[in-house]
């Protein structure tokens, strides 16, 4: 996952040179910034990327940076296996966790602080949640996306 509050900080100090942009894994901005360090066009962009980075929630920073690349790794080692599997079971674990919450309000406090936190919380452990706050009943479809 990748930091938002480094990102920032890189954004607003060597911006100018696109070092937010290689450690966001963009490494085509990050040349381009580089490449026209010396007209100042990407320093005034950078401080845009850095306000930018700075109103966006963590959730909508996660979604675009840091999700996305796990995503997109290509499954030419068993690394990106192993990170489906983890998902996978930290799904399940949290799953887990929701499902032994006795009260409304822990489980409210718990999607709040990982909202707040930028945490990314699985479709399946949050759509369970709300059933809970909301009083529905649970049915879980074995359908893919």
């Amino acid at each position: 996952m990748k930091n938002k509050k480094l990102a920032i900080f890189l954004a607003f100090t060597v911006g100018g040179l696109g070092f937010h942009r290689f450690y966001l894994e963009q490494p085509k901005y990050g040349w381009f910034y580089l490449g026209f360090s010396w007209t100042l066009v990407p320093l005034l962009i950078a401080i845009i990327d850095g306000i930018c980075f700075s109103t966006m929630s963590y959730a909508t920073f996660n979604r675009k940076y840091s999700i996305r690349h796990i995503c997109r790794k290509r499954f030419e080692n068993d690394e990106a296996l192993l990170i489906a599997h983890f998902e996978a079971k930290r799904e399940e674990e949290l799953l887990k966790k929701v499902e032994e919450m006795n009260s409304k309000e822990l489980l409210k406090t718990f999607l709040d602080n990982a909202k707040n936190e930028g945490e990314y919380l699985p479709r399946l452990v949050y759509a369970r949640a709300k059933a809970i706050l909301e009083d529905r009943p649970w049915k879980v479809e074995n359908t893919l996306d």
